[in-house]
């Protein structure tokens, strides 16, 4: 609506749309994915690039990198996706660790601080959600054996043990045959429960009945049964039949006509019969019939099985520890899924860094993984991952004097914000490959690359990050006004060296950048800082983000237009010389040729931003230096002439 452009008007609309029909969500899902996908990241910023060419550059490995944490107004698609999630109601089965995630991080976003707690039960999430499947695991980096550096090893894969080999129909069953009957059941009636909610979208059947929706009802019925008794039963693996299942169910249909007698009760007998009919023609039958033709086909495969050869008297390289079943395996996976909402702080631990590829037929949309990322990628989130980072820098690190990458939640929050970096590839590849980032605490190289971001990023260049923040306080304080001041004047103490050779080498550490750039903003807001300080602190910060964007700050927008609005706050105090420092930086960066030309630079948001800072603060030409004015003569006539105007 263009009367009234907001997001609640849009999430509003598209339950609306959506109503209670899961696969219509799963639409609608996918095409934010579409939508993040080729404009997430700060790709919409960049106006000179066509779609394909977004693509392309997402596509590829080498270039995929640069696509920046702060993607600002490009990632409003993700929040959107929150929104959605949380307001749906009662959502499918398969979303519901994500729904889990999407509820810890709204609080997070709502109290503005994002705790250990919360991040333990994040990681839990991510840990269940990009978990791949049996079938997948055996496929996940088959070359995990030779990723050994400093001792390090990712375990990735589950390899099939040679006796499971035989039952390749069904990957994800025991060989146990024992067993198997009561799994396929188990699978089948899963499959049974789902159809059952989705042909009933006023959730008629779907919770228990209590006696303040239908008095008297417990009088009336001495069975009480409804769709999540009989889910819960599926997966405790009660039914030992399909009949039981099929008396179940026939009781639940027969409890509504029971006690909706009347004609205040027509409808819901009205509705009970087209349900039953539905479920009697087509989901018990495709279920029957399912469950007899499978349990054929492992008849058949059990009598082609080979006999084993016989045992070797010496088995080189056999394990002593028994390898884990199936069985045992999803056990676990289900009682981790269960135990989520109970991790705390001790629990935080970064995720192991992995990545697999899936085949066509096993993509399912959407893709989980990329609505995960994409909840990560939340503008709002970010800004409070970023907040949290900031406090531990200068709470936990300075004051203790200790190693950032030693933090308990450092590392963890870190990883966080790359796999939010990720979400636009993720979502470009449509969950045809999956990964997780490293966190860094380890020099771990996989797929032959010489050189980790994450390691240099957490282990190498954070420690710079801390003294960068050290030597502005140092600035502060030895700065007119100070507590140091005296002591600067009588040469007791000297100002830190200005940082620009150790900065070297770090153009790939975009997680990095983004937090020099949220330290700026936040030095930049009103009270935090004095002119006579920033005078030296700002050509520390300036140095850094030269260093860590290769001089390229020209899509920088979120970054851009934080500084914008922090000098504009309180214009009439902003001191003269401060625009003329931040301005001054700003022309320097827009004088980079060999960055871009100068159409690219003038359709840049460094440009508009610029612009709009002159604009707003009437800069004069005894304020704005005049040999500022003339440099740009060097780059662009057009860029001149823009300055004049305003002026």
């Amino acid at each position: 609506e263009k009367s009234n452009p907001s997001t609640a008007v849009a999430v509003a609309t598209i339950k609306e749309t959506i109503g209670k029909r899961p696969k219509l969500l799963g639409a609608i899902l996918d095409m934010l994915i579409a939508e993040h996908a080729t404009k997430g990241g700060g790709l919409g910023y960049i106006k000179t690039l066509s779609i394909k060419k977004k693509r392309e550059k997402l596509l590829d490995d080498t270039t995929a990198g640069s696509i920046s944490i702060l993607g600002g107004s490009t990632n409003l698609s993700c929040p959107l996706v929150a929104d959605i999630l949380l307001t749906f109601g009662q959502l499918p089965r398969s979303y519901e660790v994500l729904d889990i995630m999407a509820r810890i991080l709204d609080a997070a976003v709502q109290s503005g601080f994002i705790s250990d707690n919360s991040i333990a039960q994040i990681q839990g999430c991510l840990r269940t959600i990009f978990r791949p499947s049996q079938a997948e695991q055996s496929q996940a980096i088959q070359s995990s054996s030779k990723d050994k550096v400093e001792g390090t090893k990712i375990k990735l894969s589950l390899k099939p043990t040679k006796a499971s080999t035989s039952s390749s129909m069904f990957p994800d069953l025991p060989v146990d045959d024992s067993q198997f009957e009561r799994k396929l059941l188990q699978r089948v009636l899963k499959k049974a429960i789902a159809s059952m909610k989705e042909h009933d979208p006023q959730g008629l059947f779907l919770n228990q009945v209590t006696d303040a929706i239908a008095p008297g009802y417990f009088s009336i019925i001495d069975k009480p049964i409804c769709i999540r008794a009989m889910e819960e039963k599926v997966m405790s693996s009660s039914y030992k039949s399909i009949d039981e299942y099929k008396d179940d169910t026939l009781l639940l249909f027969s409890n509504c006509c029971k006690y909706n007698t009347g004609a205040a009760g027509q409808w819901f007998r009205t509705e009970a019969g087209r349900q039953k009919k539905i479920w009697k023609e087509e989901i018990f039958s495709e279920a029957k019939f399912k469950f007899k033709a499978d349990m054929a086909k492992r008849k058949n495969a059990l009598k082609r099985k080979p006999k084993p050869p016989p045992p070797l008297a010496f088995a080189p390289g056999k394990s002593d520890k028994p390898t884990s079943s199936a069985t045992e395996i999803r056990a676990k996976e289900a009682k981790e899924d269960k135990a989520i909402n109970n991790l705390t702080a001790e629990d935080v631990k970064p995720l192991p860094p992995w990545k697999y590829k899936r085949r066509k037929t096993e993509i399912v949309v959407p893709s989980m993984q990329c609505l995960a990322a994409m909840l990560l990628a939340d503008p709002f989130v970010v800004r409070v991952l970023m907040d949290r980072i900031q406090k531990i820098l200068k709470v936990d690190v300075l004051k203790t004097k200790s190693v950032p990458a030693g933090h308990h939640a450092l590392p963890s929050i870190f990883q966080l914000l790359n796999i939010a970096r990720i979400s636009t590839q993720l979502c470009a590849l449509k969950g045809k490959r999956c990964y997780i980032p490293d966190a860094g605490l380890r020099n771990v190289l996989t797929d032959g690359e010489e050189f980790n971001p994450s390691y240099e990023s957490t282990r190498n260049c954070l420690p710079l990050l801390s003294k960068l923040l050290l030597d502005a306080e140092l600035d502060r304080r030895m700065a007119i006004g100070g507590d140091l001041h005296e002591a600067a004047l009588q040469d007791i103490l000297t100002k830190p060296e200005l940082q620009i050779k150790e900065w070297d080498g770090t153009s790939t550490l975009y997680d990095l950048r983004a937090v020099v750039e949220g330290a700026l903003v936040y030095l930049l807001q009103p009270g935090n800082t004095n002119e006579a300080a920033l005078q030296a602190q700002f050509p520390r910060f300036e140095a850094a983000l030269d260093e860590l964007s290769g001089g390229n700050m020209l899509n920088e927008r979120p970054f851009l237009i934080s500084m914008t609005y922090a000098l504009l706050r309180f214009k009439s105090k902003l001191p003269h010389s401060t625009r003329d420092l931040v301005t001054g930086c700003m022309i320097k960066w827009l004088k980079k040729e060999e960055i871009a030309t100068p159409k690219t630079a003038i359709c840049s948001p460094l440009h508009e931003c610029f612009m709009h800072l002159l604009n707003e603060v009437k800069i004069s030409c005894s304020i704005f230096s005049f040999r500022y004015i003339t440099s740009l003569t060097y780059y662009s006539c057009d860029i001149l002439c823009d300055v004049f105007l305003f002026i």
